[in-house]
């Protein structure tokens, strides 16, 4: 593993790495604080050998005590010298007791051996160590052989008496301190990268790019307000998220220069991923620069952008396919007017039949005709073949691919898809990632007086005031009042759309965009749109529905239809008016 893979192992998981190496520390300081507290005193006996007073009977004399210290440092440790010491200082135990406390050393390059004591307590330590090295001297006195005056020929002297020690030598709490925080280092470092080998999961856009050859345009980061109770869908306009969308924009213009796509497919590997929020603030963030924009929603599975925007869904995208509206009379702003939402419509029995068919074809033809870009939102690209019928059709395609929430096979198989039907992928958009201190806190989109933010809001109220009719004088305040909620809000839906709900029942893609993560959708019951859609959907609609999908069907050049087919029946059964 190369240093840059490291730093950003433990950039990744460094939660965890620290969480380990505290409890590390703090195992080593419980062990030492649990460890009974041990001193330890030494006391140093020479030895020598009283021999003639000739230089050569002096080096014999050295030599001879040099030979014998090692005999002599086994003695230090018998019963014979440790039973007096014992009795001597009242402990408890015998000698062969007190031999576990009781350590001695020698020096190669000089004949003297170190007593080591180790006690409970300091100033029995020292009287250990030195009642040793005197019990020692004595029984070297009787083993040692005499001379011939009768005076020992080895004596045992002590040169460096033991005195209590002033701190303990075990426990060894730095030691183990550190030894602690070093093996928690690295059982965090394993547990890193046991977990960066073990996800299968795509989290940024160096997975996209080891994965499949496709660019990743932008990364759009978990917002605090869309996870809100009541979630902003659109971003506001002095936000992070809605910078994000804007770059967004930027590297759409530059995908191709030469050839700009007027109309781009929007979708996902699964739900959840947020592709809905994604298409929906794009097609925003494209209209507030003066682009002509449609939002299509073709999610004929489980449309959610008119629920999103606060429009009617009942007319739309499948009526105009029937013929029953006109295109002019489905289409409804948002905003200003350079945005216009093609509602999905009543949900049909046959959605990907509907949108192979020629009219679909015709119907993107003149919306590309009409507009500077034309937006789809399709069902995700795994569970049904919409996505790939369609993008046959467009320019480009969008994929978006949750943070955390597509899995590597599942995005690369998506990919796989796309390209079985020679689909242009323009890119990928990161959805639901976590936005990292890369200097967004710096430049801040805060209503603040020092970046002219709220002369500008003032501005608004004044104008917003003088707009007012002279005939309602007490909706000026309230207009007024209201003004810089808008300018930091999305643009409100225009007047005749009912309002959107303030409890509404979040989908997949509400819940990646507010970072809740993927939720199980179970069949919903029959709520008032359903009906509404029921009541309106009758038998000729239904065979309607059924004989443009037969004469104007057409092929997605791709062999994913066939192994889809069950998936796209299992989500057709939830929406399928019987």
């Amino acid at each position: 593993m190369e240093l840059r893979q490291l730093i950003a192992l433990m950039r990744r998981h460094w939660p965890s790495v620290v969480i380990l190496t505290v409890l590390g520390a703090v195992a080593g300081l419980g062990l030492s604080l649990a460890t009974p507290k041990e001193y330890s005193a030494r006391n140093q006996v020479l030895i020598t050998v009283q021999v003639g007073d000739s230089i050569g009977d002096l080096n014999q004399g050295t030599s001879y005590a040099e030979r014998v210290v090692a005999t002599y440092s086994m003695v230090a440790r018998s019963p014979v010298v440790l039973d007096p010491v014992v009795e001597e200082l009242g402990l408890p135990g015998s000698g062969r007791t007190l031999r576990g406390a009781v350590a001695v050393s020698t020096d190669p390059a000089a004949p003297i051996i170190t007593i080591t004591a180790t006690w409970g307590n300091p100033e029995a330590a020292a009287a250990i160590a030195n009642s040793v090295a005197k019990n020692l001297a004595l029984t070297v006195q009787d083993l040692s052989p005499t001379a011939a005056d009768g005076s020992p020929t080895v004596l045992v002297n002590s040169i460096d008496p033991a005195t209590p020690p002033g701190r303990a030598s075990v426990p060894h709490t730095r030691q183990n301190i550190a030894l602690g925080a070093v093996l928690g280092l690295v059982l965090g470092l394993g547990w890193a990268a046991l977990r960066t080998t073990l996800d299968v999961k795509v989290r940024t856009g160096e997975d996209v790019a080891a994965l499949v050859p496709v660019p990743v345009l932008a990364t759009v980061a978990v917002d605090a307000q869309a996870s809100a109770r009541t979630p902003v869908i659109i971003a506001p306009t002095a936000s992070a998220r809605s910078e994000e969308y804007r770059r967004l924009r930027t590297n759409l213009q530059f995908v191709n220069v030469a050839n700009r796509p007027r109309s781009i497919v929007v979708t996902s590997s699964r739900s959840g991923e947020g592709k809905s929020v994604t298409v929906a603030n794009l097609a925003s963030t494209l209209a507030s620069a003066g682009a002509r924009v449609c939002l299509v929603d073709a999610d004929l599975r489980r449309p959610s952008i008119a629920k999103y925007l606060g429009l009617e869904g009942a007319v739309g995208l499948t009526t105009i396919l029937i013929g029953r509206v006109s295109l002019d009379d489905a289409l409804q702003p948002y905003g200003d007017e350079n945005l216009q939402v093609l509602a999905s419509g009543q949900i049909p029995p046959n959605p990907s039949e509907l949108l192979g068919s020629d009219a679909m074809v015709a119907l993107l033809a003149q919306l590309r005709h009409r507009f500077d870009m034309v937006l789809v939102d399709t069902a995700p690209l795994l569970p049904v073949t919409d996505a790939a019928i369609l993008s046959t059709s467009v320019d480009g395609v969008l994929v978006v691919a949750g943070s955390g929430i597509v899995t590597r096979e599942q995005l690369k198989q998506s990919i796989s898809m796309l390209d079985a039907v020679d689909a242009h992928i323009l890119g990928i958009v990161l959805n639901r990632t976590k936005r990292a201190g890369d200097g967004m806190a710096t430049y801040t989109y805060r209503a603040d007086a020092r970046h002219g933010l709220l002369e500008a809001t003032a501005a608004e109220r004044r104008a917003s005031s003088a707009s007012t009719p002279a005939a309602a004088p007490d909706a000026a305040p309230a207009a007024a009042a209201e003004a810089p909620t808008a300018t930091a809000a999305a643009p409100a839906a225009p007047a005749p759309a009912p309002a959107a709900p303030a409890a509404v029942e979040t989908p997949d893609e509400l819940a990646a965009a507010s970072g809740a993560g993927p939720t199980v959708v179970e069949p919903p019951a029959a709520d008032s749109r359903d009906q509404s859609v029921s009541d309106g959907l009758s038998e000729h609609d239904s065979a309607a529905f059924a004989g443009l999908a037969h004469h104007g069907e057409r092929d997605a050049r791709g062999p994913q239809d066939a192994p889809s087919e069950p998936a796209a029946e299992d989500e057709e059964s939830r929406h399928t008016v019987a």
